[in-house]
């Protein structure tokens, strides 16, 4: 693999440092986490305006027609601020399926009104059955009134992320024929109730509960297992994000034991210190190229499917570790929580869990490479 990063990629990753960078101030999250939506607009609305909610959509329905090779850039730099929008639940959760598997009127419906910032879209990942094929506990029907000339489908979608901002939600749900399939649920139609909690991030999640809602089914472009593909697409996405969590935590305890001082010198000078964050520099090091190897394997067609759970399960895994450690070396401001850091547990703690867990993945990779799969 080269690691050296495409022109296209610089020019996104510039992009999203410099938008993510404008509305990175700390206090903007205090307000925001403090608001009913926990949402920063003002952050998404720069995000449309810039072209960036508009990469991973084709030029005829106003975006760039980029790949995720191309833009997972977006969710690195989005990890380093914390920016508190659906970026990767619009984007990978909603875009990639409709691009991939939408009809044009799907695609033509939804996809301009995304990349304008007009829509939100998210996606049910944390509620699959265990193994492979996954399996989906929301029912599909075909024929029943009150959805028209779409699908019905029952049962309840576990925590969904943002979907009380979504204008729709796809959903994988199983039909009578016992095949999962990917669906499109418009969030305002009838039959939709959401149930929203505070997650361990402090943004918003909801059990949905579908009674007969109606759905349109994903129903066009290459025969797979669209679910497995979809997962697979979150996984990197979520893995990016990490990577540029973990990232921005371990560079804050560099800038913070370096200043903070005992006995007359900085503590980053105590080995116990210094050993521990060079450890976490190890750690961020692999959680990146493993995310990119996954990357490149799924975005060129190689297979992927080992790589893919080697990456979220280093960004589960390690990102715990570093988020630990880094909380740990920042003594009691680590535990302040008018201080940053802590925001970077938070959101570790409640991504190590997002789409299965490491050790989740651990057993994934472990069935894999039993039956033949090779790393």
């Amino acid at each position: 693999m080269d690691f050296q990063l495409t022109e296209e990629q610089v020019t996104v990753n510039d992009l999203a440092r410099d938008i993510f960078s404008r509305n990175g101030d700390p206090q903007r999250l205090f307000d925001i986490e403090a608001g009913p939506e926990r949402f920063d607009r003002v952050l998404h609305r720069d995000l449309a305006e810039s072209g960036a909610l508009g990469l991973l959509v084709p030029e005829e329905h106003g975006g760039a027609g980029l790949s995720l090779w191309q833009v997972a850039g977006l969710f690195f730099e989005q990890g380093r601020t914390l920016g508190t929008v659906p970026l990767w639940e619009t984007l990978v959760g909603g875009v990639l399926p409709l691009v991939r598997y939408g009809d044009a009127k799907q695609q033509s419906e939804w996809l301009p009104r995304v990349a304008s910032g007009d829509a939100v879209l998210t996606v049910a990942v944390d509620d699959l059955a265990d193994a492979r094929p996954y399996g989906a506990r929301v029912r599909a029907r075909s024929g029943v009134q009150s959805a028209g000339d779409g699908v019905a489908l029952s049962g309840t979608a576990v925590g969904v992320r943002s979907a009380h901002l979504a204008d729709a939600i796809i959903v994988p749900a199983t039909d009578d024929q016992g095949t999962v399939g990917l669906y499109l649920v418009p969030t305002a139609g009838a039959g939709v109730r959401l149930d929203t909690f505070e997650r361990t991030d402090r943004g918003l999640a909801s059990d949905v509960h579908l009674d007969d809602a109606a759905a349109q089914p994903l129903a066009d472009g290459p025969e797979e297992d669209r679910v497995d593909w979809l997962l697979r697409q979150v996984w990197i996405a979520v893995a990016a994000l990490q990577s540029g969590i973990s990232q921005a935590a371990v560079r804050q305890a560099a800038d913070y034991t370096s200043g903070r001082e005992q006995f007359g010198v900085p503590i980053a000078t105590f080995q116990a210190v210094a050993h521990q964050i060079a450890n976490c520099h190890i750690d961020t090091e692999a959680m990146e190229v493993t995310y990119l190897n996954a990357l490149w394997r799924e975005t060129s067609e190689r297979p992927s499917r080992a790589a893919v759970h080697v990456a979220k399960y280093w960004a589960g895994e390690a990102g715990d570790r570093v988020a630990r450690t880094v909380q740990h070396v920042h003594g009691g401001m680590g535990a302040d929580v008018t201080y940053p850091i802590h925001r970077y547990m938070l959101w570790t703690t409640q991504l190590a869990n997002t789409a299965g867990s490491a050790a989740w993945h651990l057993q994934q990779l472990a069935d894999l490479v039993d039956a033949g799969e090779q790393l």
